[in-house]
C-alpha cells in the first residue's frame, strides 16, 4: 500500500488513468481511500498476463502492478504537483528522490530485483524488435 500526501483526490484519479494508458490501459486502483488529508493507494493490473502486471517468484502472473507502474505512477503524480509526498514500502519519495530505487526482493543466494519480476523487460525487446 502506497500512502500519498499533499495531493488532491482528482491529481491521484489523474495519476492512475495516465499511467494506465502507458500500460496499454490494463491498470487500476485496487485500493483508493481517503482519510483526511491522506490518501491510500494500491494499483493492480486487469489482465494478470499483461503489461504491467507482477511475476511472482514461482513465475506465477499476479494481479498486482509492477515497479514499473508505480515508478510511472509517482512520475506523474510529481508532475502534477511536486509537492506531493508518497510513503511506499517504508520509504520517503518525493520529486527530489527516492523513486525508481530498486530493490532486491529475494535472498543472497538467489537474487531476485523488483524490476525484474514483471514482463516489462520482454514487451520492451519485442516492441523493440518489432519497430
Amino acid at each position: 500500500m502506497v500512502t500519498i500526501r499533499k495531493a488532491t483526490y482528482n491529481q491521484i484519479s489523474q495519476a492512475i488513468e495516465a499511467t494506465s494508458e502507458r500500460f496499454n490501459h490494463n491498470i487500476e486502483a485496487n485500493r483508493f481511500e481517503q482519510d483526511g488529508k491522506t490518501f491510500f493507494v494500491t494499483l493492480k493490473a486487469k489482465d494478470s498476463h499483461g503489461e504491467g502486471a507482477r511475476i511472482g517468484f514461482t513465475g506465477r502472473a499476479l494481479p498486482n502492478a509492477c515497479w514499473h507502474v508505480y515508478g510511472n505512477f509517482f512520475d506523474e503524480l510529481f508532475r502534477q504537483n511536486p509537492e506531493i509526498v508518497v510513503i511506499a514500502l517504508g520509504k520517503k519519495i518525493t520529486n527530489d528522490g527516492g523513486n525508481w530505487e530498486d530493490s532486491n526482493v529475494g535472498s543472497l543466494v538467489h537474487p531476485r530485483w523488483f524490476s525484474e519480476m514483471c514482463h516489462c523487460a520482454d514487451v520492451a525487446n519485442q516492441q523493440t524488435l518489432q519497430g
